[in-house]
């Protein structure tokens, strides 16, 4: 669903904090895996704080966003990159993900919950304290 490279394509211009023209993108292609993917993440966060941000104002007055395990098959690289990107752009993540990946997520985290859903008919909740987390997951 969020795959861009299958449905979406864009010209961009990368601008520098003195607002001169640093690069120019049309879609993705050129760009490394690792580009790419930052660049794919860059605009969707952006385009989603354009959507909900009030006319001149910066950030979105209620920016949640919810993931589905949308980082289960990427590296660690990968999905810090993309919560940098929605940490940027001020959005307040959360996450459903495997229980791999929570030592990637730990220095984003600021609380976990786990459910378990054994016989696919009911499921049942944990919160962990953020304190039980205990610097290292």
């Amino acid at each position: 669903m969020l795959d861009t490279r299958l449905h979406v394509s864009f010209i961009g211009v990368e601008v520098d904090d003195e607002g001169v023209d640093v690069n120019f993108h049309d879609s993705s292609s050129g760009l490394s895996g690792g580009q790419a993917q930052k660049l794919v993440f860059f605009c969707l966060a952006a385009a989603l704080r354009y959507q909900l941000a009030a006319a001149g104002e910066e950030l979105p007055s209620y920016g949640t966003v919810i993931l589905d395990e949308a980082f289960d098959r990427a590296d660690a690289a990968y999905t810090r990159r993309a919560l940098d990107v929605f940490a940027l752009f001020g959005f307040h993540m959360m996450l459903a993900t495997p229980l791999k990946l929570l030592s990637t997520l730990e220095d984003y985290i600021g609380g976990a919950a786990s459910v378990h859903n054994e016989d696919s008919r009911s499921s049942h909740l944990n919160l962990v304290p953020f304190e039980d987390l205990g610097g290292g997951l």
